[in-house]
C-alpha cells in the first residue's frame, strides 16, 4: 500500500547522511517521501540538491534568505535561548521556527512522520497530541548529549517531556546502538525496547591500497574538528610512541586557532599531523582505502556520547579498516564481532601500547572485517529493517 512519509530534521541533507539513507530506503518501496528541514547555507543547499532522488525537499526555515522572516526567526531563537538560561524553558530554544515546522508538518498530512534531532522531537510530541502517527529516530539522546556549559541553553524539562511522551506513544522508534536502546527503555520505563538501526553505510569492496609505506597512516573524520573529541589526548599519547612512525590525518572543518593548538601539542618529530578538508559522503569510501587505521576517540561524557555508535566507526569498517576505539559502551558493543580488528583503550598507557605494537593488516584480515560487516552491519540490512517498519504501519 502506497504511503506518504514525512521525515523531519533541522539540518542540511548533505550534513545528515542518516536522513538521506532513510529517505532513499523508503522511496525504494514505492512510497512518497518529503524531507522537511531547516537550512542556513546556499553552498550546502547546492550540495543537498545533488543528493535528492525521487523525494521532495522542503524547508520550514530558510536562513539563506536575508529577509524579515529569517531575521525574526533568528531573533526568536536567540531570545528563546536567553529565556531558557534564566529558567524559562520554551520551544524556540530548541531551534528555528517551531510554529512553522508544526504548521507545515500538519499541512503535509503524512501517513507517518519520522522525527530526527531536538526540535523535531518536540514537533513529534505535538503531532502525537493531534493523533498523528509518529516514529522517532534517536541519532543521539538529546537530553543527555551536551556538556554542562552548553546545557544552560537547552530546555531540558520540555525536551525530556517530549522524549517521554514521544517514545511512549510512537508507532515505532529506533536508535544507533544496543546500549542506547537499553538506556532509553530503562529511563522512560517503556513497554518496548527501541530497535537498533546502525548508522552504517554500504560496504565498499575495494582493497586497502597501502602496504609498503614507511609511516602508518591514521585517519579521523568528522564534520568539525574541535575540542572535546579526544584529539588532544590522542596526540599526547602519540608523543610517547617511539617504535613506529605515524601520520595522523584529520578530515573536517577546523578553526585555525584550534589547528595551531593541535600542531603545538605534537612534540615527537617521528610523527606528522595533516589537516584535510571535507569531502562528500560518496567519496569517503574511496578515500579511506588510503589509510591503515581509523580512529574513534569518543568520550564517555556526556552519557549520549558514551552510548551511541557514530557513523565514523562504520565508515572505517565498511572499507575493511581496523579501528582504534575508546572504551565507550557503544563502541564496546562491537567487540565480539570485531575482536581482532577493533583495538580498545581506556587510558594513555593502553593507547601507547596499541600504537607501539600495531602492524598493518594484510588483505586476508581486511576481507574478514568486510565479511563480518556484510553479514550484520551493511546499510542494506538496516534499510530492510526500516522498510519492514514502514510496511507494517
Amino acid at each position: 500500500m502506497h504511503k506518504h512519509i514525512c521525515i523531519i530534521s533541522h539540518q542540511h541533507l548533505s550534513r545528515n547522511p542518516r536522513v538521506l539513507k532513510e529517505a532513499k530506503a523508503i522511496v525504494a518501496m514505492g512510497n512518497t517521501v518529503t524531507v522537511l528541514t531547516s537550512i542556513y547555507s546556499s553552498a550546502l543547499l547546492n550540495e543537498d540538491q545533488q543528493l535528492i532522488e525521487n523525494f521532495s525537499y522542503q524547508f520550514y526555515n530558510n536562513l539563506t534568505k536575508k529577509n524579515l522572516v529569517s531575521y525574526f526567526n533568528r531573533l526568536c531563537t536567540k531570545v528563546g535561548r536567553w529565556l531558557t538560561k534564566i529558567g524559562l524553558d520554551n520551544k524556540w530554544a530548541l531551534g528555528y521556527a517551531p510554529n512553522n515546522c508544526l504548521r507545515k508538518s500538519l499541512n503535509l498530512n503524512a501517513d507517518l512522520y519520522i522525527l530526527h534531532q531536538e526540535l523535531p522531537t518536540y514537533i513529534g510530541y505535538q503531532l502525537i497530541k493531534r493523533n498523528k502517527k509518529v516514529a522517532f529516530d534517536f541519532e543521539d539522546w538529546y537530553t543527555e548529549d551536551l556538556l554542562s556549559n552548553a546545557k544552560k541553553y537547552r530546555p531540558d524539562r520540555l525536551l525530556r517531556k517530549a522524549e517521554q511522551i514521544g517514545l511512549s506513544n510512537a508507532v515505532f522508534s529506533y536508535t544507533t546502538s544496543v546500549p542506547m536502546a537499553n538506556a532509553l527503555q530503562a529511563r522512560y520505563s517503556l513497554a518496548y525496547q527501541p530497535l537498533v538501526i546502525y548508522n552504517s553505510f554500504p560496504i565498499y569492496n575495494e582493497q586497502i591500497k597501502l602496504t609498503d609505506h614507511n609511516d602508518i597512516r591514521l585517519i579521523w573524520l568528522s564534520q568539525t574538528i574541535g575540542p572535546g573529541r579526544g584529539l588532544e589526548e590522542f596526540i599526547k599519547g602519540l608523543n610517547l610512541v617511539e617504535k613506529k612512525a605515524y601520520t595522523l590525518h584529520l578530515r573536517g572543518i577546523v578553526n585555525p586557532a584550534y589547528q595551531q593548538i593541535l600542531e603545538k601539542l605534537l612534540l615527537n618529530s617521528l610523527h606528522k599531523l595533516c589537516f584535510l578538508g571535507l569531502i562528500t559522503n560518496e567519496a569517503i569510501g574511496e578515500d579511506l582505502t588510503n589509510y591503515h587505521m581509523g580512529l574513534a576517540l569518543e568520550s564517555t561524557t556526556p552519557l549520549s556520547r558514551d552510548l551511541t555508535l557514530t557513523n565514523k566507526v562504520f565508515h572505517y569498517l565498511s572499507v575493511g579498516l581496523p579501528v582504534i576505539a575508546s572504551k565507550t559502551q557503544g563502541q564496546l558493543s562491537l567487540k565480539n564481532d570485531f575482536e581482532k580488528s577493533i583495538f580498545y583503550y581506556q587510558n594513555r598507557e593502553e593507547l601507547v601500547t596499541i600504537l607501539n605494537d600495531f602492524e598493518p593488516l594484510n588483505q586476508m584480515s581486511n576481507q574478514k572485517i568486510l565479511e563480518t560487516y556484510r553479514s550484520k552491519y551493511d546499510w542494506s540490512i538496516q534499510a530492510h529493517t526500516i522498510q519492514k517498519l514502514v510496511r507494517e504501519i
